[in-house]
């Protein structure tokens, strides 16, 4: 709610600006707006919404990018991308009528889980990250995943396997 677009995000303070202006260095990107999203309540997540000089590239690409320049704490959740920003009859963007995003892996990647620890770990996932579906090479973060939602995904996979999941090695191996 401040008006100079600065969030706090997990006790870190976000200024939007700082991603908005290295995501505009981009050569496919025409403009963008990042704001915090609280869709789910004590959810908040960086949401970045995306306008292409020409035909989209894949998100996942600019997370890369984003990744290359910034702290894990400052990549957002999630990307949507539009054919143009939203503004209000006095030309500022109108943050309102900004989609929810919908966190989804990659479509053509998508592969179902197979076996039965694999089918539990998808469901603890769907749980943890609200979301609808769950493959076994989706990303954890790229599915809108935040450090703090990572603790509960931990929790829960070690109170269902009693056996201990360390958070570094969700980092490092996030699918």
């Amino acid at each position: 709610g401040r008006i100079d677009h600065q969030v706090k995000i997990h006790g870190v303070r976000i200024e939007f600006g700082e991603i908005e202006s290295l995501l505009l260095q981009h050569e496919a990107i025409k403009e963008v707006v990042v704001i915090a999203r609280e869709d789910n309540p004590g959810d908040k997540r960086l949401v970045t919404y995306l306008v292409f000089k020409g035909d989209p590239i894949n998100t996942s690409k600019i997370r890369a990018y984003l990744k290359q320049h910034l702290p894990e704490r400052m990549i957002p959740a999630a990307f949507v991308v539009l054919e143009k920003i939203p503004l209000t009859a006095n030309g500022k963007v109108d943050r309102r009528a900004l989609p929810a995003p919908e966190y989804q892996g990659d479509e053509k990647a998508y592969v179902a889980p197979r076996t039965m620890t694999e089918k539990a770990l998808s469901e603890i996932w769907q749980g943890v990250l609200k979301v609808d579906r769950v493959g076994i090479h989706d990303n954890f973060f790229d599915l809108g995943g935040t450090s703090v939602s990572l603790v509960f995904l931990t929790s829960k996979i070690q109170n269902l396997f009693a056996k201990p999941i360390s958070i570094r090695g969700m980092y490092t191996s996030p699918t």
